[in-house]
């Protein structure tokens, strides 16, 4: 499906190459422990999500040094995806705190990286959400990548929550992040949403992005964040977490009104089997919002006062680990063909040349 660079040949990894560590780890940390002998994978999984997030950033420094590092920066919408740099580290440290809970070193280290990214990526990305709420609504052409100013503050959250649970300083920081991240959600919220009503005429095919998926993403993870928090009861989670669920309703008819729409215009071929880095969201707003709907049903009663909402979450623990796992082995196959596509071409141009 369309949105960001399509992974064709080029020079530089997308800058929001981190979806794909942030897609395998929320898989890791919540979905894979949800299925049948999935727990004894979680080591294997946080050595490979490790090693993936090596690379990533060996190849994004690799590029900086080259380039600079305009060529993550110099879009004004494309630096949102920045963010994914922040969210891949802290799933690697949730990864190692589940692998080795007995060594927290990796896991600290993890979250110092991804906390340093996000000090030097949020007044950038605080900068641009300006700097989009000044110009006309459909000049800018914002998406769901602006919302990974959300995510990526959770994710610092997150961790700190965790890893530094009896430090009073750190949790008075990170429940100041949490606030910070669900403004920055209603700030960008509003600018996508006014860019598909006041904007310019758009078409659901071609102009509705990959990235819409984190309106209700970035909601289940500023969720998850207040439930590791402690500091709110059911009264508050319980209608956060459905109001997530009709995002994620509302949103997800739109990607299947669009698959048609697509369909339609293009074929299935072009239309459901390209590769997009940022179809990687989607697989991070789905295992996010199953995290994040795990996490209230663990602290809170939904039976007797919510019987219609105890059964939408029943549904979703039942089985929604396994709609994680399929999304994630697909996306797995189309980048294995992506990939496998362009080493045929490149070793086609060497033949030609």
């Amino acid at each position: 499906m369309n949105g960001g660079s399509r992974f064709t040949a080029g020079y530089r990894l997308p800058t929001g190459s981190g979806a794909v560590i942030m897609a395998g780890g929320i898989f890791g940390a919540v979905a894979l422990q949800a299925l049948p002998h999935g727990p004894p994978f979680t080591k294997p999984l946080a050595v490979l999500l490790a090693l993936g997030w090596l690379a990533i950033a060996a190849l994004i420094a690799l590029d900086t040094a080259r380039d600079g590092i305009v060529v993550h920066t110099g879009s004004l919408i494309g630096s949102f995806a920045i963010g994914t740099w922040v969210a891949a580290s802290a799933v690697v440290a949730r990864m190692a705190m589940l692998a080795a809970p007995q060594a927290p070193l990796f896991a600290q280290a993890m979250f110092v990286i991804g906390s340093l990214v996000w000090v030097w990526f949020v007044p950038r990305a605080l900068r641009n959400l300006a700097h989009i709420a000044r110009r006309p609504a459909g000049e800018t052409r914002p998406t769901g990548v602006i919302l990974l100013t959300t995510v990526a503050t959770q994710a610092v959250a997150l961790p700190a929550f965790r890893l530094f649970a009896a430090v009073a300083p750190v949790r008075v920081a990170a429940t100041v992040l949490m606030g910070l991240g669900f403004g920055c959600y209603l700030v960008g919220a509003a600018l996508i949403l006014r860019r598909y009503v006041a904007g310019a005429r758009w078409r659901l095919a071609t102009d509705w992005d990959n990235t819409n998926c984190i309106l209700h993403g970035a909601l289940s993870i500023t969720g998850l964040a207040a439930v590791v928090s402690g500091l709110f009861g059911a009264a508050v989670l319980v209608p956060f977490w459905a109001t997530t669920l009709a995002v994620f309703a509302v949103v997800e008819a739109a990607e299947l009104a669009r698959l048609v729409a697509r369909v339609r215009v293009f074929g299935w071929r072009e239309a459901v089997l390209v590769y997009d880095v940022t179809q990687w969201a989607r697989n991070f707003t789905f295992g996010m919002f199953y995290a994040f709907t795990a996490a209230v049903a663990g602290t809170s009663t939904l039976d007797e006062p919510y019987p219609a909402l105890a059964a939408f979450a029943g549904a979703i623990l039942a089985y929604g680990q396994y709609v994680v796992l399929l999304l994630l082995l697909a996306e797995l196959a189309l980048m294995a063909c992506a990939l496998a596509n362009r080493l045929r071409r490149a070793a086609s141009s060497r033949r030609a040349g």
